[in-house]
C-alpha cells in the first residue's frame, strides 16, 4: 500500500519528518517497509497485515496518524442526498453470501474526457495510469476510502437489470485488461439481463466499458464476501487492487459514502445529472459492543491510565464509548474482543512507554528465569557473530510445513486463518528463515546471516527456539562455530554434532546437536529442493536449538592461569569418506593425543580431482602445549605421527602432503 504525503496532509496536519512518521506508524503495528521520493513527493510503502484493511486507504492510514500525534482528522464533506427514483435500474442479488450488499447509482449526461492534472498526479503517484475522468475517480476513491468502486456505461447494460450470481459453468468474459477468461460456479459474477459483465470485485468486462463516448453510467459501490474473492481470483490468476482490499473486508458502512464521494467528484469534473440510487442489503445493522474494564487493561500493560486516557485514544480510532461500553466501529471487523480493544489501547499508547516488568507470582519453572535474563544476552552474542535479528509471525502455510517433511498431525491447524498462507501454527522456525533469505535476495542482498528467537509449536507442547540461517558467505562449519562461540559465552559444554536424517536437510550435511549426550537442535544445509520450492537455487546453512533443553546444560563458569609455556601448532590435511563427520575426526584426535592436545580447530574443507569419489578432504590445525614444561620438537613429531596413524587405521583416512 503506497502512501504519497503530499496526499495524506490534505486530511492531517503533519509536521513530522517521514523517517520518524514511518518509525511512529511501524511501532504502532502499521509497518512502513520503504520510504521513497518521486519527483517532489515522498511515498510510504506500507506492509499491511491481512487484519488491517482498514489502512489499505489514505484516510485509513491518516486516522491512524491522527491517534498517534494527537491532531484532528479533516475529512472531505460529502453531500449525505441520495435520489431513490424507481425503474431505471433494478437490482437483484441471488448469492446473498459472496454479495450481501450491494448499490447502484445512475448519473446521465456525464462528459467522459481528460482528468485535470491533479488527478492524474495522484494516481500516478500510486502506480496507476490515468484513463479517463470517470474510470479516475473510481479509482481515486478507491485509494482515499478503501472502496473499490466501478462504473459501468449504462447504455451497454441489457435490460437495464444487473444481477449478483455465481458464474454458469464455462461461462465467459473479457475482462478490461483486454484477457478472455472461462468462469466456473466459483467465482462470483455481476451480470446484467444476458451476460456477465464484470468479475465481482476483482475487475469489470469489455462489455460495459466506459469509453469517452459514454454518457450515462451506473456507479457500483459494494460488498463482497472476503473469502469468495479470494478465491475468485485464485482461480483465475487475477489480482487487483480492488481485489486486495476486498480481501482484507472492505467496511460495510464504507460501501454508501465512497458512492457518494464519488458522485460528487464526478459531477464536479464530469458534469451530468444523478437521477437514481438503489440500495439492497442483507447486511446485520447491529453494531458490535464490547465491555472494557480499566482495571483489566492496567494489570495487563502494568501500566496507570485512567479512563479518560483509555476513551481518548479509543475515540481517535473511530470507537464510541458509552459507561464501560464500547461500540466498534464498521470499518474495524478485526476487533471481537475485550483483549483487541486493550491491544489498541497498548500500541497507540506506545509499546516502548509500558514498563518492562516480570509478571507477579513466584516462578516455578527454573528453564523460564534463565531464558528471560539470557535472550538478551543471546541476541548480542549472535549479533556480535555477525548475524541480524529478524521477527517472523507464528504462522506458516500447511503447504509449507509438508514442504520441510512434517507430518499432518505433527502441525497445529488454525480453525479461522487470515489468510491460507497462514493457516497453521510454525512447527519450527526454518520456514520464517527462508523466507527472510529470499526477501533479502529479491532486494539485492547476497550475503544473509540472520537469527530469530521465538516461539514454536507442536500438538503436545509450545517452547521457546532459536534458529539462525547463514547464506551467501560462510557455510556450515562457520555455522557451527557460530553454535560453538554462543555455548563458549553461555558456559555450556562444547556441541557434538551426530547423526540424524532430517526431511529439510541435504543428506549428509545434516546432523543433530547433541550437548552432554541430551539432543537439543538440529543443524545443516538445506536440501535445494526445500529451497526451490521457497523460491531460490541459493545454498543455505541452518540450525535450530531447543532454548529450554540448551540452557539446562549451563555451569558456572571456571577460571585458570594463563599457560605458563609456549603452544606448538602443526597442521593435518586428511582425505576420508564422506560418512566421516568432523565430530568423529576431532574426537579421535583428543583421544590419541591425550592431555598434551589442547585445542583442534578445522580450517579447509576441499573436493576435487585429487580426492577420490566418495571422499571428502578436510584439514585441521591441532595445538600441543604441556602444563608443566616446553615441548620439544621430536616430541611433538612424535606425537603428530602417532595421531596420524591413528586417524588412518580408526577412520580409514589417509594423509595429504
Amino acid at each position: 500500500m503506497k502512501v504519497p504525503l503530499s496526499w495524506l496532509k490534505e486530511y492531517i496536519d503533519i509536521k513530522l519528518s517521514s523517517q520518524e512518521l514511518a518509525h511512529r506508524l511501524t511501532m504502532a503495528g502499521v509497518e512502513v517497509s520503504h520510504i521513497q521520493k518521486s519527483g517532489k513527493n515522498t511515498i510510504l510503502e506500507l506492509d499491511l497485515t491481512t487484519n488491517r484493511g482498514d489502512c489499505a486507504s489514505i484516510i485509513g492510514v491518516a486516522r491512524e496518524v491522527s491517534a498517534l500525534i494527537n491532531k484532528p482528522l479533516k475529512l472531505p464533506k460529502i453531500n449525505k442526498e441520495d435520489k431513490r427514483k424507481k425503474g431505471i435500474i433494478k437490482v437483484e442479488i441471488k448469492d446473498r453470501k459472496g454479495g450481501p450488499r450491494y448499490t447502484g447509482r445512475v448519473i446521465e449526461n456525464v462528459r467522459v474526457k481528460s482528468s485535470p492534472p491533479w488527478l492524474k498526479e495522484c494516481l500516478k503517484s500510486m502506480g496507476i495510469k490515468p484513463i479517463n475522468n470517470v474510470v479516475d475517480i473510481t479509482n481515486y476513491v478507491l485509494f482515499e476510502t478503501g472502496q473499490p468502486l466501478h462504473a459501468f456505461d449504462l447504455n451497454k447494460i441489457k435490460e437495464k437489470k444487473i444481477i449478483v450470481r455465481r458464474a454458469k459453468e464455462g461461462e465467459k468474459i473479457t475482462t478490461l485488461d483486454g484477457r478472455k477468461r472461462i468462469l466456473d460456479k466459483s467465482i462470483l459474477v455481476i451480470a446484467d439481463g444476458k451476460r456477465a459483465i464484470a468479475l465481482a470485485g476483482i475487475m469489470g468486462g469489455e462489455n460495459t466499458q466506459v469509453t469517452n463516448k459514454t454518457r450515462n453510467i451506473l456507479l457500483e459501490s459494494a460488498y463482497f464476501d472476503p473469502i469468495v474473492v479470494r478465491r475468485g481470483s485464485k482461480k483465475i490468476n487475477l489480482f487487483t487492487e480492488s481485489s486486495y482490499r476486498f480481501e482484507r473486508d472492505v467496511d460495510p458502512e464504507g460501501v454508501i459514502t465512497a458512492s457518494r464521494r464519488a458522485r460528487d467528484l464526478i459531477l464536479k469534473l464530469a458534469g451530468g445529472e444523478e437521477v437514481a440510487f438503489v440500495d439492497r442489503n442483507f447486511l446485520p445493522r447491529k453494531p458490535k459492543r464490547i465491555t472494557l474494564r480499566r482495571e483489566r487493561v492496567n494489570a495487563l500493560l502494568g501500566t496507570r491510565l485512567s479512563w479518560n486516557q483509555m476513551k481518548g485514544m479509543l475515540k481517535k480510532l473511530g470507537f464510541k464509548i458509552k459507561g464501560g461500553s464500547v461500540e466498534v466501529p464498521s470499518h474495524r471487523r478485526d476487533i471481537t474482543r475485550e483483549i483487541d480493544l486493550i491491544e489498541e489501547i497498548a500500541r497507540i499508547h506506545g509499546y516502548h512507554r509500558i514498563p518492562s516488568a516480570l509478571p507477579g507470582g513466584k516462578i516455578t519453572s527454573y528453564s523460564q528465569e534463565p531464558l528471560e535474563t539470557l535472550a538478551p544476552r543471546i541476541k548480542e552474542i549472535l549479533i556480535a557473530c555477525g548475524l541480524r535479528e529478524v521477527i517472523n509471525y507464528g504462522f506458516i502455510s500447511l503447504e509449507e510445513g509438508k514442504r520441510m517433511g512434517f507430518a499432518p498431525r505433527e502441525i497445529i491447524k488454525l480453525t479461522n486463518p487470515l489468510t491460507e498462507r497462514q493457516n497453521v501454527m510454525r512447527p519450527n522456525l526454518i520456514p520464517g528463515l527462508l523466507k527472510n533469505l529470499i526477501h533479502n535476495l529479491n532486494q539485492g542482498n547476497s550475503i544473509v546471516k540472520v537469527f530469530e528467537l521465538g516461539r514454536v509449536f507442536s500438538p503436545k507442547k509450545e517452547q521457546m527456539a532459536l534458529g539462525a540461517l547463514l547464506s551467501g558467505e560462510g557455510d556450515l562449519y562457520d555455522l557451527k562455530g557460530i553454535l560453538e562461540t554462543l555455548c563458549e559465552e553461555l558456559a555450556i559444554p562444547s556441541p557434538r554434532i551426530g547423526s540424524a536424517s532430517l526431511p529439510f536437510l541435504l543428506p549428509g550435511r545434516e546432523g543433530e546437536i547433541l550437548i552432554a549426550n541430551r539432543k537439543v537442535g538440529l543443524l545443516g544445509e538445506m536440501d535445494p529442493k526445500v529451497l526451490s520450492y521457497f523460491g531460490t537455487e541459493e545454498r543455505a546453512f541452518v540450525f535450530e536449538l531447543d532454548l529450554e533443553e540448551f540452557l539446562l546444560s549451563r555451569r558456572a563458569k571456571r577460571f585458570r592461569e594463563l599457560p605458563k609455556y609456549p603452544a606448538i601448532v602443526r597442521d593435518i590435511a586428511l582425505s576420508l569418506p564422506e560418512k566421516i563427520t568432523s565430530e568423529e575426526i576431532v574426537q579421535t584426535i583428543y583421544s590419541l593425543g591425550g592431555e598434551l592436545v589442547e585445542g583442534v580447530e578445522f580450517f579447509d574443507l576441499y573436493r576435487g580431482t585429487q580426492i577420490p569419489s566418495g571422499h571428502k578432504g578436510l584439514a585441521y590445525s591441532i595445538s600441543y602445549r604441556a602444563k608443566n614444561r616446553t615441548l620439544k620438537d621430536e616430541e611433538i613429531k612424535r606425537l603428530h605421527q602417532r595421531i596420524s596413524l591413528g586417524l588412518e587405521k580408526r577412520l580409514g583416512a589417509r594423509i595429504r602432503k
